[in-house]
C-alpha cells in the first residue's frame, strides 16, 4: 500500500495531502501554544488579584504590580482627561474615561480607568457632569501596565495641527505623556466595581473572567482534521487499488 501511493500519478496527491496534514497539525501546535499563553496569563493575573491591595507610593519596581490590587492618594485632573475607544458594557458601545490622578506631594500622576460611559455621553461637554470628586481622595483598584500598538487600529501621531487626541484606541502611557503636562507613571490603574453598589456613570467594568478560551478546543479540530485527511485519503487509495485488483 505504501509503495502504491508513492509511484506513479499518485505520488503528487501524496505529497499534497502529507503537506495539508502537517500545515493542519502546525495549527493545532499553535493553538496549544495560545492555550499554554492563556493558562499562564491567567495564573499570573490570579496570583496578582490574591495579594492585598499595596499603596503606589511604596513601591519602586512598578512594573512588577500588572494586576495587583493598589492604591493611590491624590487628586483627579479632569482638564487632561481623555477616552478609551471601543469599550462595551453589557453588550452597548461606548468609551472608557481615562483621567490623571495628580499624586499627593510628588510632581507625578497615574491614570486611572474611572469606567464606561455611552457613546452619547462622551463629548467634552455631556461628560462634565461625570466629572470625578474635587479635592484629595484616595483612589483604590487595579495596577496594568501600558498598552502598546500589536496590531489592529492606530492612535495617529500628536502635530502642531494636532496636538491633542481626546479619543485613544489603547492606554498607552507614553503616547499620552506627548500631551500631558506632568509626568505620568508607566502605568495605569483600573477602578474596579463596588459590590451592592447602585451603577453610576462612569461605570466601572470588572475584570474578564479567567476562563481557558477556546484554544484546546481549536487544537483538537486541527488535529482532527490531519487525521481526517490522511485516513480519507489511505482509505480511498485502498478502495481503488481493490477496485485494479
Amino acid at each position: 500500500m505504501v509503495r502504491y501511493i508513492f509511484t506513479g500519478k499518485r505520488l503528487i496527491a501524496t505529497f499534497l495531502v502529507l503537506i495539508g496534514a502537517v500545515a493542519l497539525c502546525g495549527l493545532g501546535m499553535w493553538q496549544l501554544d495560545r492555550h499554554s499563553q492563556r493558562a499562564a496569563l491567567n495564573a499570573r493575573i490570579a496570583a496578582g488579584l490574591a495579594q492585598p491591595p499595596v499603596a503606589l507610593e511604596t513601591v519602586d519596581d512598578l512594573q512588577s504590580l500588572d494586576y495587583r490590587p493598589v492604591t493611590a492618594r491624590g487628586a483627579f485632573d479632569p482638564t487632561h482627561e481623555v477616552l478609551l475607544r471601543n469599550r462595551s458594557f453589557n453588550g452597548v458601545t461606548g468609551y472608557h474615561v481615562i483621567t490623571p490622578l495628580r499624586l499627593s506631594g510628588r510632581n507625578e500622576a497615574v491614570l486611572v480607568d474611572r469606567g464606561w460611559i455611552p457613546l452619547t455621553e462622551a463629548s467634552p461637554e455631556a461628560r462634565r457632569k461625570f466629572a470625578p470628586p474635587a479635592g484629595e481622595m484616595v483612589v483604590t483598584g487595579i495596577a496594568r501596565q501600558p498598552e502598546t500598538y500589536v496590531g489592529g487600529p492606530q492612535d495617529p501621531p500628536l502635530s502642531p495641527e494636532r496636538p491633542r487626541l481626546d479619543a485613544w484606541f489603547r492606554v498607552d502611557v507614553a503616547r499620552i505623556q506627548e500631551q500631558t503636562p506632568y509626568p505620568l507613571l508607566p502605568l495605569f490603574i483600573e477602578v474596579q466595581p463596588i459590590p451592592g453598589a447602585e451603577p453610576t456613570l462612569p461605570q466601572p467594568v470588572p475584570l474578564p473572567e479567567l476562563d481557558q478560551g477556546p484554544h484546546l478546543g481549536y487544537a483538537i479540530q486541527w488535529f482532527a482534521f490531519a487525521g481526517i485527511l490522511v485516513v480519507g485519503y489511505v482509505v480511498l487509495q485502498r478502495n481503488t487499488l481493490r477496485g485494479e485488483g
